[in-house]
């Protein structure tokens, strides 16, 4: 199966306007889950995906200075933007990805991928229920799951965040779930704050860009 990493980023945050391009360390949030990324075995190949409006921009810089894939789609209807991209890519499924992850694990990443290559559901993922840190999301989907979701979600609010409808309606779908071995909920790595942000900057100066999940919950 063809799986590439999707990667979604936008500049509009409401919470922290501007995060993926906001420097951590050395890199902008973004160029470090690229870099993080490429440490994949499993995925095959990373693609940004962000809109088609001017204001996202500055996020093709990175894809062409990291040289990965780019895909631009719809603002709002991030599901519609996730289906394009997969069909553009020819992907059998794909690992969505946050771009304010600066900490995402690619052992995670490929942990998740491989359950969903050995067992072939709807979805593979570690947030249903979550038992790993927030800014550890990994999701696989697959595209046909994608075009049932195009198909039958009507709700932009639904639209929107691509997996809530899926979660919601869980009893319709067949949900592969990755657990922690035991519950990482009280470190939280998101980025949608100001006091988020300088919690990351903090720990990028203490641990390595390549650090593990392990080495940075210890460091947390």
């Amino acid at each position: 199966m063809h799986i590439p990493a999707l990667i979604f980023a936008r500049m509009d945050s409401s919470r922290l306007p501007g995060k993926a391009m906001m420097r951590l360390g050395h890199a902008p949030v973004l160029a470090r889950v690229v870099h993080r990324l490429t440490r994949s075995r499993e995925i095959d190949g990373i693609v940004i995906c962000t809109s088609d409006r001017p204001l996202d921009d500055p996020i093709t810089e990175v894809a062409d200075k990291m040289k990965t894939g780019l895909f631009r789609g719809a603002a709002e209807d991030v599901l519609g933007r996730a289906l394009a991209a997969a069909t553009a890519l020819q992907a059998d499924a794909v690992v969505r990805i946050s771009g304010d992850s600066p900490f995402m694990d690619a052992g995670l990443v490929d942990q998740v991928l491989r359950r969903f290559r050995d067992t072939d559901p709807d979805i593979a993922t570690n947030v249903h229920p979550r038992t790993y840190p927030a800014g550890m999301s990994v999701e696989v989907i697959a595209t046909a799951t994608l075009q049932r979701l195009g198909r039958d979600v009507h709700d932009m609010a639904d639209r929107e965040h691509v997996t809530k409808y899926l979660y919601d309606h869980a009893d319709g779908y067949v949900i592969e779930n990755v657990a922690a071995p035991e519950s990482l909920r009280d470190v939280d790595l998101a980025l949608d704050t100001e006091e988020d942000f300088a919690f990351a900057a903090w720990l990028a100066d203490e641990v390595t860009d390549d650090a593990g999940l392990k080495t940075i919950i210890d460091a947390a």
